[in-house]
């Protein structure tokens, strides 16, 4: 006889943006007006965290854009995808 054993496992993840806004914005990536996070110099508190966005970058899954103004736009519903 023989013994099936499941693992599941949960993970949680907790980003930390400072300086931050949220805003609504076209996303051309995505086609549609999406909430997105408006982002300065200092706003990833933590090193892991900026990180993790480079990392998503690089696959091509985030979807960021900067405005003639110099601001830093990231697509909230493409961060939540590249996070899963």
């Amino acid at each position: 006889m023989r013994k099936l054993t499941r693992i599941s496992v949960e993970s949680e993840t907790v980003w930390v943006f400072r300086g931050a806004r949220v805003c609504v914005a076209w996303c051309r990536q995505c086609g549609a007006e999406v909430d997105v996070i408006t982002l300065t110099p200092d706003s990833f508190a933590e090193s892991a965290t900026s990180a993790q966005v480079e990392q998503w970058l690089g696959t091509g899954k985030l979807h960021l854009w900067q405005t003639p103004e110099g601001t830093v736009h990231i697509c909230v519903t493409s961060l939540l995808q590249s996070s899963v």
